[in-house]
């Protein structure tokens, strides 16, 4: 069992969330949380901790973000240096999510990085300028990938 967050600028976190449990179906434990121009990194890390309140339990959490170095990261960050349990992995992207939201973690700390390790390394693998594809050779017959 894990929790999972989404925090995003905007409304990106909605938007992704219901993709996901579009392809997945129900996805127990899942939050989508947006900040607006409005919102400190302070009141953003107010609203994570809500958040992990929120789910009643203490299972692990995965908290994603969608810009690297933005507030809703800077945030992040603060939870997952104060809460144990807390693995923020950011730049979020559908297939990342859909790995993330299947993901088992064990509860040992070193396992569970090291999957999500593995993911984040198989999310960067999958984007791809298709226009720079070696003459289209990576090109099924019928322009799939």
């Amino acid at each position: 069992m894990k929790n999972i967050i989404l925090l995003t600028h905007g409304e990106f976190s909605k938007g992704i969330a219901q993709s996901c449990q579009f392809i997945l179906g129900e996805v127990e434990n899942l939050a989508a949380l947006s900040i607006t121009l409005d919102e400190t990194v302070e009141e953003t890390r107010g609203m994570i901790l809500d958040a992990m309140q929120a789910f009643g339990n203490d299972a692990p959490t995965l908290l994603i973000t969608d810009i690297p170095g933005g507030s809703t990261t800077q945030a992040a960050i603060q939870v997952m240096a104060s809460c144990p349990g807390v693995y923020l992995v950011t730049g979020l992207n559908l297939g990342l999510l859909l790995s993330l939201a299947t993901l088992d973690l064990t509860g040992n700390d070193q396992e569970d990085l090291s999957s999500i390790r593995e993911i984040v390394e198989e999310a960067r693998e999958t984007i791809t300028l298709v226009n720079d594809l070696s003459g289209g050779d990576e090109l099924s017959d019928d322009g799939e990938l």
